[in-house]
């Protein structure tokens, strides 16, 4: 049974004061955001699943100096925050920042087996029939393990889990937040650096410079790895939600596979 839905304006009101709009965001299928106009200024309340972990990994991130929303209250089912100033930055200056910020961010350790999370998603494959191609399906269960495997001692530390330009603010060439920790995690650093990755040879050379991380034949076959993994992730938790999202993730599969 779903749950009941929000009364996103009574919620916010007991945090923020009284709610002169609210405005659906679009986002990931298994969450709900509403940005909150009021006369103390925009905030938004974000409800899902993972919330309480959100909140925890904004807070560990301003620990170590990386910016995140301001959480202002947060209860199992939502949270509420701050609005981060400034706007999308595609300035690579931002992005050194950023690598230098998740350089410190990666400096937070966690438990749990880094490797068997990976693993698992391998062995749910069979989940995606229809959606993942069979021929497909059968390169991941030859490809996946063997490179899993050169993972398994990996120390996890706190990662965004879904970082790229979208999700890097700025005034100027000012890093002012980095938003949406909805999919963070713990796990090898590079499965971050592999997301951003994903937005082109400039700018992830921007974040590794600022990461202080040099390109190497090996380190770009790791990236491709975990591009391809990132992308059965985001395909799982997609289908998990309920989405329909999956073409995208199904082809830089195959395209990453290919090369």
């Amino acid at each position: 049974m779903p749950p009941p839905p929000l009364d996103v304006r009574a919620l916010a009101a007991a945090v923020v004061g009284p709610v002169a709009k609210v405005e659906p965001v679009q986002g990931f299928a298994g969450n709900q955001t509403f940005r909150l106009h009021t006369s103390r200024g925009v905030y938004y309340l974000k409800s899902g699943a993972t919330v309480e972990a959100e909140a925890r990994a904004c807070a560990l991130a301003w620990s170590v100096g990386v910016p995140a929303p301001e959480v202002l209250a947060v209860e199992p089912s939502y949270l509420i925050c701050a609005e981060v100033p400034g706007s999308p930055s595609e300035a690579f200056t931002v992005f050194e920042a950023a690598g230098r910020g998740f350089r410190k961010l990666h400096s937070l350790h966690g438990e749990g087996s880094w490797a068997a999370r990976l693993q698992r998603m391998i062995e749910r494959l069979d989940v995606l029939a229809g959606i993942v191609p069979d021929d497909l399906a059968r390169r991941l269960r030859e490809v996946m393990p063997p490179f899993i495997d050169t993972v398994a001692e990996v120390e996890p530390v706190l990662l965004h889990g879904d970082l790229h330009p979208r999700h890097l603010y700025a005034v100027g060439n000012e890093l002012t937040g980095v938003i949406d920790w909805g999919d963070a995690m713990y796990g090898d650093p590079l499965f971050d650096v592999a997301r951003f990755s994903m937005a082109g040879e400039a700018a992830t050379e921007a974040f590794l410079a600022g990461y202080d991380l040099r390109r190497t034949p090996e380190l770009d076959r790791t990236l491709s790895f975990y591009r391809v993994l990132w992308s059965l992730m985001a395909l799982h938790a997609e289908h998990e939600a309920g989405g329909d999202w999956f073409a995208a993730h199904v082809q830089r599969m195959t395209r990453e596979l290919a090369a």
